[in-house]
């Protein structure tokens, strides 16, 4: 990989962490039962809750991996499967440039036949 596709790289995983911070930090998950009395609408509100909840654990869980992959770029690793080490296609990585696999490695991950590291 060259100096500059890492530079991009890094540049888009530096973005999208930091828009993913934002909407972490933004999400108030409080709900006050005094607030709203009717049962209904209370439990309106704990699904929506549930549901905001769901989607911080995807977002951590993200910033969690383009932080991953950043630590592979200045180790010199970022494009190598974890498992095999085969190269990782491009295009794969320009989708999801925080991929951890290829896409055989991580068809074997979704399957249960490979433990995530």
């Amino acid at each position: 990989m060259t100096k500059s596709n890492s530079d991009k790289i890094k540049e888009r995983l530096i973005a999208e962490r930091e828009s993913l911070m934002a909407k972490l930090s933004g999400n108030d998950l409080s709900v006050d039962a005094s607030e709203t009395p009717d049962p209904v609408d209370l439990a309106v509100r704990n699904y929506s809750k549930n549901v905001m909840l769901a989607v911080s654990e995807n977002e951590s869980r993200q910033v969690i991996l383009i932080n991953e992959a950043l630590e592979r770029i200045a180790d010199q690793e970022y494009g190598a499967c974890q498992n095999c080490e085969k190269e990782i296609n491009p295009k794969r990585l320009d989708a999801v440039p925080w991929a951890r696999y290829c896409l055989e490695c991580q068809e074997l991950v979704e399957q249960g036949l490979l433990e995530e590291e």
